[in-house]
């Protein structure tokens, strides 16, 4: 009978599971919708849940499962309930589960060392201290309002910022073009946030197609201001240095020489200019892999011990796909 773990990865708008036998070879993994029982609702994030740990099965019994850990971001005791009520059904049997947070996972994706730093840039941007699996010290997470400095939100912003003053010039000689096939940073926004073409006042269409949709959309252009920083436009490269500085400056807030640097979120896991700064400036920093498999790890390390634990941590947080 093999002895099996359970690895969940769950956030607002996807949840993961994977599932593994104790020394690291793959039995199945799972996807669904989000999972933040906060902004989705509990019975929603149930539902999600319940259904990615039961895409992971598949055809395995869940019965063998000796050990889990669920990466959840929120209120801890939201948390724990939702844990709660969705194994109780699936894992009669009751093995030890530990609800660690997103942050935990994320670190544990990138080293099999116990303590480091965990620098985070997706949406919003944080960076965090663990200490033997455990989050000790936070630096930003802000929200977008006070902070998240270098995240996808505060890339997507600046672009548009620099985007609508750069039309905005009283001089029209030195207004860029907003050619729908040019690969400027300026154009691309254009051609994202106003897809039925510029008018004869794109200042005020821009504006208006900005406040027309929730703020946090504006992640949705940091990608164009990488795009445009490999093309060669001066102003994506400017932000690009800016969001990596920024970044690293929320690393070295709760860092601790000498020990591991994971770099984990879109923007950081994504190969890409912003990456690519930020490891310039934060030398050999690691990339995290996939969480699901780094919370099965977690549930695992008890049971194999430290040695056999660091030796089988590839296995479980290599990439799916």
């Amino acid at each position: 009978m093999r002895q099996l773990v359970l690895g969940v990865d769950a956030g607002g708008t996807s949840s993961r599971a994977a599932l593994f036998t104790v020394d690291g070879a793959l039995v199945g993994r799972g996807h669904a919708a989000g999972a933040n029982p906060v902004t989705l609702g509990m019975d929603r994030a149930t539902a999600n849940l319940t259904a990615a740990i039961r895409e992971a099965a598949h055809s395995s019994s869940l019965s063998h499962v000796s050990a889990v850990v669920v990466g959840l971001a929120g209120n801890p005791g939201s948390c724990r309930s939702l844990a709660e009520r969705v194994l109780r059904p699936l894992l009669p049997q009751s093995p030890p589960v530990r609800v660690a947070g997103d942050i935990v996972t994320a670190f544990a994706a990138g080293t099999s060392a116990p303590s480091g730093t965990v620098l985070i840039s997706g949406t919003g941007a944080i960076a965090a201290k663990i200490t033997n699996h455990e989050q000790t010290a936070t630096a930003d997470g802000y929200g977008w309002l006070l902070g998240d400095e270098g995240s996808g939100f505060w890339l997507g912003h600046a672009a548009a910022r620099a985007t609508v003053r750069a039309l905005a010039t009283p001089d029209p000689r030195a207004a860029p073009s907003v050619d729908r096939g040019g690969g400027s940073l300026v154009a691309l926004v254009v051609r994202h946030l106003l897809p039925e073409g510029v008018g004869e006042d794109p200042v005020a269409q821009l504006a208006a197609a900005v406040h027309a949709r929730p703020p946090l959309a504006l992640a949705e252009l940091a990608p164009l201001v990488s795009r445009a920083a490999e093309a060669g436009d001066q102003v994506a490269e400017s932000l690009v240095t800016e969001a990596a500085s920024r970044l690293a400056s929320t690393a070295a807030q709760v860092h601790e020489p000498g020990l591991p640097i994971v770099l984990a979120g879109s923007v950081l896991t994504s190969d890409g200019p912003v990456k690519r700064a930020v490891q310039g400036l934060l030398a050999g920093a690691a990339t995290a892999g996939d969480a699901a498999g780094a919370a099965a790890w977690l549930a695992a390390r008890p049971l194999l011990g430290h040695d056999r634990a660091a030796r089988t941590h590839h296995r479980f947080v290599a990439t799916a796909g």
